[in-house]
C-alpha cells in the first residue's frame, strides 16, 4: 500500500502518540523525586503505551490476518481508561476558560499528546468509514 494510504496515517499517528507519552513519562521519572504523586500518573501512561502499542499492532494487520491471540484493546481497557480519567477529573473546579498549554514541561508533553490522540481519533474515524476497524480502536482513543 501506498505510504500515505489512512490505515497507515492511522497507525503511524498513534505511534507518534506513544513517543509523545514516552518523553511525558521520561518527564515523569525525572520529576518523581520531588514530587512522589506523579508515580500513580507514570503507571498509567506506560500501561497506555502498551495498550497503544497493541491497538498499533491491531491497525497495522489485516482484519483476515488478525491472529486470535493478538493482544488488542478491549472494553474493559477502555472503561479502566475511563473511570482513570474521571479520578483524576474529580478533584479539579470546572473549567471556566480554555487552558494554554504549558506550566511545565510534563504539562506541555501531555497537552501535545492530547491533541496528537484526537488527530488519530479523527484518522481513525475516518478509516472506520472505509475499512473494517475493531470498534474499540475510535472508542479507545
Amino acid at each position: 500500500v501506498p505510504k500515505d494510504a489512512l490505515r497507515i496515517d492511522c497507525y503511524g499517528t498513534i505511534d507518534e502518540l506513544n513517543s509523545i507519552l514516552g518523553l511525558a513519562c521520561t518527564s515523569i521519572e525525572q520529576q518523581l523525586e520531588h514530587c512522589p504523586d506523579l508515580e500513580t500518573l507514570g503507571n498509567i501512561l506506560l500501561r497506555v503505551q502498551h495498550e497503544l502499542f497493541n491497538l498499533g499492532s491491531i491497525l497495522a494487520t489485516l482484519p483476515q490476518d488478525v491472529h486470535p491471540r493478538q493482544p488488542r484493546v478491549t472494553q474493559t481497557d477502555i472503561d479502566q481508561l475511563e473511570n482513570e480519567i474521571d479520578a483524576m477529573n474529580e478533584p479539579l473546579a470546572p473549567l471556566r476558560s480554555f487552558v494554554l498549554p504549558g506550566g511545565c514541561r510534563l504539562n506541555a508533553e501531555l497537552h501535545l499528546a492530547r491533541t496528537v490522540c484526537r488527530r488519530a481519533e479523527r484518522i481513525a474515524v475516518n478509516l472506520a468509514r472505509q475499512e473494517s476497524i475493531p470498534p474499540e480502536a475510535v472508542g479507545y482513543l
